[in-house]
C-alpha cells in the first residue's frame, strides 16, 4: 500500500507515526539508495523513524478508527483470553498473537495479562516479570493507537480499557495465573 506525506500510520516498532516526508536516501552505505518514509512518532517528541517504502521487514498499517476501539470495549467479554499449559508456552503465544499486528490481537494479549496480574495480586502472589514486560509492550501499542484514534491521551485510553475490563472481570477465570 502506498502512503503519503501527512498520513498517520501504525509502525510495528514505533507505534503511531505521521509521515513527514518521503525521500530517496542512502542510509546503509553505498549502493543502498532507497525511498524512505520519514516519520515522526506521535507520542515520542523529537524522534524520527525511517522505513523503506518498498521491501521493508517492518510492517506499517493505517491507524484503526475510533469505532474499532469502541467495538473492542463493548465486546470485551468476547475477547478470548490466551491459555497455554505453562508460562513459557503462554509467552510464546503472546508473541504469536502480537505479531498479528491488529488492535484486536493486542487487546487479547492485554486482557489476558491484566487478568493474570490482578488474579495473582488478589491471591497474594507476585506479578510475573514476563507478564509485566508483555503488558508494557502490548499495552503501549494498544493504548497509544486507542488514544490517538479517540483523540485522547494514553492515560485515558489505558484507564478506559482497564476500567471496562474490571467491570466485566468478575465472571472471568484464568487457568494457570
Amino acid at each position: 500500500m502506498e502512503y503519503h506525506v501527512g498520513d498517520y500510520l501504525v509502525h510495528e516498532g514505533s507505534g503511531v507515526c505521521q509521515i513527514e516526508d518521503i525521500d530517496d536516501m542512502e542510509l546503509m552505505g553505498k549502493g543502498s539508495r532507497k525511498t524512505y518514509y520519514c516519520m515522526a512518532p506521535v507520542f515520542k517528541a523529537g524522534a524520527k523513524v525511517f522505513t523503506p517504502t518498498v521491501g521493508s521487514t517492518v510492517r506499517l498499517r493505517p491507524v484503526a478508527e475510533a469505532e474499532t476501539f469502541t467495538r473492542i470495549l463493548e465486546n470485551i467479554d468476547d475477547i478470548q483470553c490466551l491459555e497455554e499449559p505453562n508460562d513459557r508456552a503462554l509467552q510464546e503465544r503472546f508473541k504469536e498473537v502480537m505479531a498479528e499486528f491488529t488492535p484486536e490481537a493486542m487487546a487479547s494479549v492485554v486482557k489476558t495479562v491484566l487478568l493474570r496480574k490482578w488474579q495473582r495480586i488478589q491471591s497474594g502472589k507476585k506479578v510475573m516479570a514476563l507478564d509485566e514486560k508483555t503488558l508494557n509492550v502490548a499495552g503501549r501499542k494498544l493504548y497509544e493507537e486507542m488514544a490517538f484514534s479517540m483523540g485522547k491521551d494514553i492515560t485515558y485510553a489505558q484507564d478506559l480499557f482497564e476500567s471496562t475490563l474490571k467491570a466485566h472481570a468478575a465472571d472471568s477465570v484464568l487457568i494457570g495465573a
